[in-house]
């Protein structure tokens, strides 16, 4: 007997009081802190109460059991709502006083959900239609998956559902997301939109004139309309409907924003707390009288439903998996790893080979891919329309979509926000590893997924090629000049820039070992003379890859740059100037290193960074900082190093010129 059968959803007699009861609590914690978004809290409140006590299976005892369904509310800024929501709902990872201390610091009811910080959020929210775009990659691995292991009957099977709002459908990376989940026919996906017309400017005509319906058809998803949301059975009603449709689906729940308020159906009551008057009136609207942070004993006992499905579930998925082990021990064990965000990663498939002619590190690395995809079938890779450019592709498998699931190469399109946001929701899911790969110049469209990943502790993965200046023809729009180092400024984020195949491999195997950092990885376009290095160096994130003893200078370079920093140093040596070679691959792994290792790599003495990149950051490191801190020019990759004084011999001649004037100002 299915759970739909056990757990049919119903009408009681308290569903008002419960739905009132999250109002109240959002709403008090909201005026308690002198923060938060009320309109959401009372207008949204009945699509909550709908969704969780008669749909959503979570054991609340156990938020992360692997095959419960995922709720991504896009609309972070809604948070205490969701707050409310669990802890009506018996969440045992939230309490009342937890409620009681929302915005405050060191809260576990932050201002937006963050899911390092509260059991039960699945993934950090707030940028606005950021939250669509997971909700769509956490579909896209529940679909992986399930194809993987429901071999002997229904063990992958959960929904995702997603809440979201007016800015969240605005936002360009929501449009992308629901055009890849309409032509991937993400049945499991299901959306429900809070339409309430209003939002914090005014009206969402004001600057909004889309037909939601025929909007999503014309993305292949299927439309359901509930004209009052406030009629919780309607709701419920609906998202049973969307459960039969073979295409994801949008349930658009026509709210009022602020219900029940003096200030409801107006943009005043979307971001503005309560006074205490407005909350006594709102009480005596919805004729509440239950106190102040106070759950009614028949809240509890009405919600006592969503307990018990998500423990029967968990009961039945756990039955389910001791048929997988009795039938299939092979994929039992398989299933215990990628739970366990376990994936196969092993040096036996290196260090075979040195490669030692020139060679783009976008081809080594693509190399260096090969055998991860080959031993991880749940690993996705894909790039925004340029797969042939990144080379971040699985050879040997086919495009995933709704008819070859086992296929590997997800076609983003050119969607390259979405891209990055899906990423993180396939990687947050569980189980699944995923790879997005874009020009670096076009890394800024996806920066802000990147940063989220970095806030939520995702340790997703994207790949970024055509590296520098060096992209010549192509001109400035596709030159990257200020992205390394603003990639390197985000927190909690690891990048790495290899300049040969030990750096590749190092980048590949830190990216499939993290577990709570995002990597980027950037590889160049043209060709890189190739220099040998030792893995166990490399694996400290700089070190001295081309000795010069005893030495006078340090020059420090990343990527592309390193094999130009050795020239210059060959070219130095003529001028009686010793310069020894760092490579540093991971600036933040050298970071990591202890005081002790750092000051023997830069010894005290004079040193030179050699990046095509903005400047600014290395002077951490550097006396003398050579890179590129203006807008490049079309023209072939040599005329522009030539014009931008970047190649070997004019640095080497800048390099001589700057150590002669140090060494007379240390007379």
């Amino acid at each position: 007997m299915t759970l739909l059968k056990i757990f049919k959803p119903q009408i009681t007699t308290y569903s008002k009081l419960t739905t009132n009861t999250i109002r109240l609590l959002a709403v008090e914690a909201i005026a308690k802190a002198k923060s938060g978004h009320p309109g959401i809290a009372l207008g949204a409140a009945p699509i909550m109460y709908a969704l969780f006590r008669n749909h959503l299976c979570v054991n609340p005892q156990d938020p992360f059991y692997f095959n419960r369904d995922r709720f991504i509310l896009s609309a972070g800024h809604g948070s205490a709502l969701l707050y409310a929501t669990m802890l009506v709902a018996g969440y045992e990872s939230i309490k009342m006083d937890d409620l009681k201390n929302f915005r405050q610091l060191n809260s576990k009811c932050p201002g937006h959900p963050e899911n390092h910080i509260l059991p039960g959020i699945e993934v950090g929210t707030g940028p606005l239609g950021q939250g669509i775009a997971m909700g769509v990659g956490m579909a896209i691995a529940e679909s992986k998956l399930a194809n993987k292991f429901n071999r002997y009957g229904r063990f992958i099977d959960h929904h995702t559902y997603v809440l979201f709002g007016d800015g969240c459908l605005e936002e360009g990376v929501a449009q992308e997301a629901i055009a890849l989940a309409g032509r991937l026919k993400l049945h499991k996906l299901i959306m429900l939109y809070d339409s309430n017309r209003i939002q914090l400017d005014g009206k969402v005509t004001d600057s909004t004139n889309y037909r939601v319906k025929q909007l999503f058809q014309s993305y292949g998803w299927n439309y359901i309309k509930v004209n009052n949301a406030n009629k919780t059975s309607y709701v419920s009603a609906a998202i049973n409907k969307a459960k039969l449709s073979s295409k994801p689906t949008v349930i658009e729940c026509s709210t009022i924003i602020g219900y029940g308020s003096q200030l409801q159906n107006t943009n005043a009551v979307h971001g503005t707390p309560l006074n205490e008057q407005q909350i006594q009136d709102l009480r005596h609207e919805l004729e509440y009288k239950v106190d102040p942070f106070v759950i009614h004993p028949s809240v509890i006992e009405d919600m006592h439903i969503f307990r018990k499905r998500g423990i029967e579930a968990q009961r039945q998925f756990n039955l389910a998996l001791q048929r997988l082990e009795n039938k299939d021990i092979n994929l039992y064990n398989q299933y215990i790893k990628l739970s366990q965000n376990q994936f196969n990663f092993t040096w036996d498939w290196y260090r075979n080979y040195f490669v030692s002619e020139e060679v783009a590190s976008r081809s080594l690395f693509s190399d260096v891919l090969q055998p991860v995809l080959k031993h991880n079938d749940t690993f996705m890779v894909g790039a925004a329309d340029v797969t042939s450019s990144t080379l971040i592709t699985h050879k040997k498998s086919i495009a995933f979509n709704h008819r070859s699931k086992d296929g590997q190469n997800i076609y983003y399109g050119v969607r390259e926000f979405a891209m990055a946001a899906i990423n993180n929701g396939i990687t947050a899911h569980g189980g699944c590893k995923a790879m997005t790969s874009t020009f670096l110049a076009f890394s800024d469209y996806n920066k802000n997924a990147i940063r989220l990943a970095a806030i939520s502790r995702i340790p997703s993965i994207n790949v970024y090629s055509h590296d520098s200046i060096t992209v010549g023809e192509d001109g400035p729009t596709h030159q990257p000049i200020e992205q390394i180092p603003s990639l390197r400024l985000i927190p909690n984020h690891y990048l790495f820039r290899p300049a040969n195949l030990t750096e590749c491999e190092l980048a590949m195997s830190y990216a499939m070992k993290s577990t709570d950092k995002p990597v980027t990885i950037i590889t160049s376009r043209g060709n890189i003379k190739q220099y040998p290095s030792n893995l166990d160096d490399a694996k400290l994130g700089g070190y001295v890859i081309y000795p010069m003893n005893p030495h006078q200078i340090n020059i420090i370079a990343t990527g592309s740059e390193v094999p130009i920093a050795i020239e210059v140093s060959e070219l130095l040596n003529a001028k009686k100037i010793k310069a020894r070679v760092i490579s540093m691959p991971s600036v933040e792994l050298f970071k990591s290193q202890g005081t002790n290792y750092k000051e023997s790599i830069l010894d005290g003495k004079p040193t030179v960074s050699i990046e095509f990149a903005a400047t600014a950051p290395w002077y951490k490191y550097a006396d003398l900082t050579i890179g590129i801190d203006q807008f490049g020019k079309s023209a072939k990759p040599a005329d522009v190093l030539d014009y931008f004084d970047l190649t070997p011999v004019k640095i080497a001649d800048r390099i001589n010129t700057w150590y002669q004037t140090w060494k007379e100002g240390k007379k």
